[in-house]
């Protein structure tokens, strides 16, 4: 298999030797109709076909594809297409777009911003994909620095101490209030979910992380329950409106989030609104956390996944942010062992269920 990288053109798909068409329309198992999902986040210009047959033979169908700044919908179609040839599917899409300054700031521009982000929104909904990504921090700080972890692999830590005491600055020319961004999600979320209503596609709203606010003089509106519950409010409710739930960020907030992990799962999940979940661990909750893989961090996720079962969540999970390990250089083995160890997990959870 070359190292051909994937780009979704037209006509690309011919090059692919086709699966059956029964597998390549199906991109998923009896099981995934009525549990979670496992599915691993790709970007479209970097995955190769080597990489993505790896996926298959993990026995992966679903995948989170970032598409980067712009998505015409012959690129969206075509790269749907060929990930069939793979048996996978598209469960959950990202187009940067949703991150413009102009959207998030309230800037000269933004309808422009917005106009495009509808027709990304309605061309997902035109090949079946199920769900998008979108968050709102436009002043945030990740990390405040990188450190080896315990058992020796290299992560990202945050402090807050250290953000607050040589990290942070104003990074914008004014500060922005909890109602600044408030006014600037709500002229988004109108504008853009009765567009993802008709189009059948979910809007799945990312918790911010860390879930600190303010950061950089920008104020953050999605650090605890009480902002999601407003946000669902805006929604008018709406069943296209919901959750990418970040496991790893809501316990790095611990009991300062309203709602601990199971809370979140309880209420939202037994509501069908958690679209999405980034199965992620870390070491313990703020103020000082890093991350870790999904088996060494304090959350005990086999809870998690139990939880997801019993609420009959049925998101597509991803691992996300987790380390590489030595020799790895295309993460392929850290890959297999999230995975893995994921597929345990919801094994165990589907038999102690029922």
């Amino acid at each position: 298999m070359n190292r051909r990288k994937f780009i979704a053109a037209a006509g690309a798909a011919a090059i692919i030797p086709r699966v059956s068409a029964a597998n390549a329309s199906e991109g998923k198992n009896e099981d995934d109709a009525v549990n979670p999902k496992l599915a691993v986040k790709i970007e479209l210009h970097s995955a190769t076909d080597d990489e993505l047959l790896f996926l298959k033979q993990m026995g992966l169908h679903w995948v989170h594809m970032d598409f980067g700044d712009d998505a015409p919908y012959e690129v969206i179609r075509t790269t749907q297409e060929l990930l069939g040839q793979y048996g996978l599917k598209i469960h959950s899409a990202l187009l940067q777009t949703y991150r413009s300054l102009r959207i998030q700031l309230s800037q000269p521009g933004r309808d422009q911003d917005i106009e495009k982000y509808q027709t990304f929104i309605r061309d997902l909904g035109r090949v079946g994909v199920f769900s998008a990504g979108i968050d709102f921090h436009p002043g945030n700080t990740y990390t405040t620095q990188m450190i080896d972890s315990p058992r020796g692999y290299r992560v990202r830590e945050f402090s807050v101490e250290d953000f607050r005491q040589k990290v942070e600055k104003q990074r914008f020319d004014r500060t922005y209030s909890a109602d600044d961004m408030w006014a600037n999600y709500t002229y988004f979320i109108k504008a853009v979910l009765p567009v993802a209503e008709k189009a059948n596609v979910r809007l799945g709203l990312h918790p911010d992380d860390p879930p600190i606010t303010p950061m950089n003089g920008v104020a953050k509106i999605f650090t605890h329950y009480e902002g999601y519950k407003r946000a669902d409010e805006i929604a008018g409710h709406s069943p296209y409106w919901g959750l990418t739930f970040c496991v790893g960020t809501w316990s790095e907030g611990g009991t300062q989030m309203g709602k601990d992990v199971f809370g979140m799962i309880r209420d939202f999940g037994s509501r069908g609104k958690i679209f999405a979940v980034h199965f992620r661990n870390v070491s313990s909750p703020l103020p000082r956390f890093h991350e870790t893989f999904p088996d060494d961090g304090y959350q005990d996720m086999y809870a998690v996944m139990k939880a997801l079962r019993q609420v009959r969540c049925t998101a597509s999970l991803i691992p996300d942010h987790y380390p590489g390990v030595v020799g790895d250089g295309n993460r392929r083995a850290a890959d297999a062992y999230c995975i893995s160890y994921m597929r345990a997990l919801r094994q165990r959870a589907i038999a102690e269920v029922g």
